[in-house]
C-alpha cells in the first residue's frame, strides 16, 4: 500500500522525467533552428528578440549586435524600401493581414547590398503581438532576373530603334516578326506582312539568289548578299541582306535577317565608277577600264591560243564638224556615233571612247575574216548620214587593226599597234582599214620634224612661256599662276604643247625641257616678288617621264637653289595618267618632293585614270577638275553633278580643288555655291607672256 510520501516521491520522479523531456526537445529544437539552412527571426515592434545563426552570417551582424546591441531593421533595410517594410509590420500589429511575403533590399554590416525574400507571420506570445519569420537570400535570382530584363529592353530598343530593317523568318519563309524600319524599307505594315513570305517582295531575277540565301541560314550558316525589292509604292530599292539562324534549345526554328537600304550607297557608287572607268560624255568605257579588261582577254587567249584584236578609230572630218557646229553639237554628235559603233559589234566585245574623237574596240577570240567583216561594217555604219537637231552630217572613220602576238603581247603595245595603224590609214586614205605590220612606217612627216626641231628648240632660244593666273572664287584673289610652254617653230610659227610634248616623251627630250621649264617658272616667279608685288605659287605641269627619272627630285631642289625660290611657291601638277605609271621610282620621287616644302596637286582629274586608291596613297594638295566637266556645268545636270562630286570627294580627303576652264558667270557662281576653292581660265585671262600681266603691288587681285 502506497503512502503519502511515496506518492510525493513517484510525482516528483514523473516530472523530473517530464522535464528532462521538455528540456531535450527545446534543445534539439533549438540545435534545428540554429544550424538551419534558412533565416529565421523573431520581431517585437521594429526590434529582434531572436535571430538565428544563418540570420547573423546573412546580415553580417552578431547575436548580440542584433537582440541587444541596437540594430534594428532601420540599419539593415535599405532606405528606400524601409517605408514598406514599416507598412507590412503596422498592417499585422492592426489585425489587416496575418502572412505575408514580399522581397526588399538589406543592407550588410560590410555595406553590401542584398535581394531577400521575407516571410512573415504574426502571433501573440505572453499577451504581446511578436512577428516571426524567415528570410532567403534571391540576389542572385535577381540579378539573373535584372540582367534578363535589361537584355529584353535592350533588344527592344535595338529591334524597334534600329534604322535597318530586323525581320524574323520561320522555317517556311513566312515574316513573324518586324521592326518599324521594315515597314519603311517596304512600305507595307507590320500586319499586312506578317505571315506572308519574303517572296513576293523580291525581285522575280534575284529571287533564287534570296531563296538560296535563306536555305543556307536554315542550315546554321550566316550569309550576306545583296538584293533588290520592290516596295509598295512600286519604287525599287537596294538592299544588303544578312541572315543568320533563329535558334531555340539549340534547334533552328526560323531565320533572323537585317536589311541595310544601300540604294545611295550604289548609286554614289555607280557615279563613282562612271567617273573613274567610265567616259562622262558617250558612257562608253574609258581608256583605262579597256585597258584592264583587255589585260584579261589577253591572259585568256595566252590559255587558249586564241587571237586577241583591238580595232583603233579617228573620226575623219570631226574637227571641222566641232569647229563649224560647235561643242555642244560636237557632243551630240559623238554621243551617236558610240552608239552606232555599240550597235555594230557583238554582246562580248568592248567599244571604248580614248579622248576627243578616237575610240577602240576590243575583239576577243576572233580570226582574220571576222575582223575585216567588222571593219567594212563600221565603215558603212558610220557612212549613214547623222541627223543632229536638224543638221545632216556624214562622216567617215580611219581604223587601225592589230592582232595580238601571244605571251609576249602587252596591253600598250598591242593598243599602240593599232593606234600606229590608224595613223597609217588617215595619212593614206581615210574611210578605211589597216591591219598592223613590223615594216609599218611609225611616224608621219609631221612627227619626224617636230622631233627634230625639238633637239635645238632651247639652244636656238624658240620655246617660251605664258603665264595663266589661277584665282581664288571667293575674293577674286590671284593665289597661283600656271606656267604654260609654248614652242615658236621657225617654219610652224606657235606649236601648241598637245602637238610636241608626247613627242618629247617619246624621245627623252622631256628631261631637258622639263627642266628648262622649271627654272624659267621659278626665276620669274622669284623676279615677281623681288619687284614687290605679294606672293603666289608658280605651278609647273610634270610628265611621267620626269617623275621616273631618279635624279628628278635633286634636280628641283638644285633649281630652287640657284633661283632662290622659296619652296613654298612652287607647286608641281602631275596629270592623272602619270599615276598610272606605277613605279617605286615614281612613288618615291613623290614622297620625297613633299619633303622639300613644295604642293602637288592632280591635273585634269575625272578624266578617267585615276584609280581612289592612288588618292590615299600620296598626299597631294589640291585636284584640278578638267575642263571637260567645268564646261558641262551649263548644259547638263550630270556635268554639275559630276563637278560637286569631284570637290565633295577632294575635300572629304582634306584636298583643295581647282576648276579648269571657267568661261562664264554662270560657271563660277555654280562653283562658288559648290565651295570649290580656286579656278583659272578665260572669265578671268588667257595665258599671256609675263610681261603682259598687270599686277599690282598693293593686292593680289588680278
Amino acid at each position: 500500500m502506497l503512502n503519502g510520501k511515496n506518492l510525493e516521491q513517484g510525482f516528483v520522479s514523473d516530472l523530473k522525467k517530464s522535464q528532462k523531456i521538455d528540456l531535450f526537445y527545446r534543445q534539439m529544437f533549438d540545435v534545428l533552428v540554429q544550424n538551419s539552412h534558412i533565416s529565421m527571426y523573431i520581431l517585437k515592434g521594429t526590434s529582434f528578440s531572436y535571430v538565428n545563426n544563418h540570420f547573423c552570417n546573412l546580415t553580417g551582424y552578431t547575436e548580440e549586435e542584433l537582440l541587444v546591441g541596437g540594430i534594428t531593421i532601420d540599419n539593415i533595410i535599405h532606405p528606400s524600401d524601409l517605408s514598406f517594410v514599416r507598412e507590412r509590420i503596422m498592417k499585422k500589429n492592426n489585425n489587416q493581414e496575418t502572412d505575408s511575403r514580399y522581397r526588399v533590399r538589406v543592407n550588410k554590416k560590410d555595406g553590401k547590398l542584398l535581394h531577400v525574400e521575407i516571410n512573415s507571420t504574426k502571433t501573440i506570445r505572453n499577451g504581446e503581438a511578436v512577428l516571426f519569420g524567415t528570410v532567403f537570400d534571391v540576389t542572385e535570382e535577381v540579378t539573373a532576373s535584372n540582367l534578363l530584363k535589361d537584355n529584353q529592353e535592350r533588344f527592344k530598343s535595338l529591334f524597334y530603334n534600329n534604322p535597318d530593317g530586323i525581320f524574323a523568318l520561320d522555317m517556311e519563309g513566312l515574316f513573324t516578326e518586324i521592326n518599324p524600319a521594315c515597314e519603311m524599307l517596304t512600305g507595307y505594315s507590320t500586319h499586312e506582312l506578317i505571315n506572308t513570305s519574303f517572296a513576293p517582295l523580291v525581285l522575280s531575277e534575284e529571287l533564287p539568289k534570296a531563296v538560296r540565301n535563306f536555305e543556307i541560314a536554315k542550315q546554321g550558316i550566316a550569309t550576306k548578299y545583296e538584293i533588290s525589292v520592290i516596295r509598295r509604292d512600286g519604287k525599287r530599292r537596294n538592299l544588303e541582306i544578312s541572315n543568320f539562324p533563329k535558334k531555340l534549345d539549340d534547334e533552328i526554328i526560323g531565320v533572323y535577317g537585317i536589311a541595310k537600304d544601300i540604294t545611295e550607297k550604289n548609286e554614289q557608287k555607280k557615279l563613282m565608277e562612271e567617273l573613274v572607268f567610265f567616259d562622262s560624255l558617250t558612257k562608253l568605257p574609258n581608256r583605262k577600264l579597256f585597258e584592264i579588261r583587255l589585260e584579261k582577254v589577253l591572259l585568256l587567249s595566252t590559255e587558249n591560243e586564241s587571237k586577241t584584236t583591238v580595232l583603233f578609230l579617228d573620226l575623219d572630218r570631226f574637227k571641222y564638224i566641232n569647229d563649224s557646229l560647235g561643242h555642244y553639237l560636237g557632243d551630240e554628235f559623238l554621243k551617236i556615233v558610240s552608239q552606232r559603233l555599240t550597235e555594230n559589234v557583238e554582246e562580248t566585245d568592248t567599244v571604248g571612247r580614248f579622248g576627243g574623237d578616237e575610240f577602240a574596240i576590243l575583239i576577243p577570240n576572233s580570226d582574220y575574216q571576222k575582223v575585216v567583216k567588222m571593219a567594212e561594217q563600221l565603215n558603212q555604219a558610220l557612212a549613214e548620214p547623222f541627223d543632229i537637231m536638224g543638221h545632216s552630217l556624214t562622216v567617215s572613220a580611219s581604223i587601225g587593226i592589230a592582232f595580238s602576238s601571244g605571251s609576249v603581247e602587252s596591253v600598250d603595245g598591242l593598243i599602240k599597234k593599232a593606234d600606229t595603224a590608224m595613223y597609217y590609214t588617215k595619212k593614206y586614205g581615210k574611210n578605211n582599214y589597216t591591219f598592223y605590220s613590223d615594216e609599218m612606217e611609225q611616224k608621219n612627216a609631221y612627227k619626224l620634224k617636230i622631233e627634230k626641231g625639238l633637239k635645238s628648240a632651247i639652244q636656238n632660244q624658240e620655246l617660251v612661256l605664258y603665264y595663266q593666273p589661277i584665282t581664288l572664287l571667293k575674293t577674286g584673289e590671284i593665289s597661283g599662276m600656271e606656267a604654260l610652254i609654248r614652242w615658236k617653230h621657225p617654219d610652224l610659227g606657235l606649236v601648241p604643247p598637245d602637238n610636241f610634248i608626247p613627242i618629247s616623251e617619246e624621245s627623252g627630250q622631256i628631261i631637258s625641257i622639263g627642266k628648262w621649264v622649271l627654272h624659267s617658272a621659278c626665276s620669274q616667279n622669284k623676279e615677281w616678288q623681288n619687284l614687290g608685288y605679294s606672293p603666289f605659287k608658280i605651278c609647273v605641269n610634270i610628265s611621267a617621264i620626269q617623275l621616273q627619272n631618279k635624279n628628278f627630285v635633286e634636280m628641283v631642289k638644285t633649281v630652287l637653289q640657284e633661283t632662290g625660290l622659296d619652296s613654298m611657291w612652287l607647286e608641281l601638277e602631275i596629270t592623272e595618267s602619270t599615276l598610272m605609271e606605277d613605279t617605286k621610282t615614281l612613288k618615291d620621287n613623290l614622297l620625297n618632293l613633299k619633303k622639300l616644302g613644295l604642293s602637288m596637286s592632280i591635273d585634269d582629274f575625272g578624266t578617267g585614270y585615276t584609280s581612289l586608291s592612288y588618292l590615299r596613297q600620296f598626299s597631294f594638295d589640291k585636284v584640278k577638275i578638267d575642263r571637260s566637266f567645268v564646261s558641262d556645268i551649263g548644259n547638263n545636270l550630270q556635268g554639275k553633278a559630276i563637278t560637286s562630286t569631284i570637290i565633295s570627294l577632294a575635300h572629304k580627303l582634306g584636298m583643295g580643288v581647282v576648276a579648269e576652264g571657267i568661261e562664264d558667270e554662270m560657271q563660277l557662281s555654280f562653283l562658288n555655291e559648290e565651295d570649290c576653292d580656286e579656278g583659272q581660265g578665260y572669265y578671268f585671262s588667257h595665258p599671256l607672256p609675263a610681261d603682259l600681266h598687270e599686277l599690282s603691288h598693293n593686292t593680289k587681285k588680278y
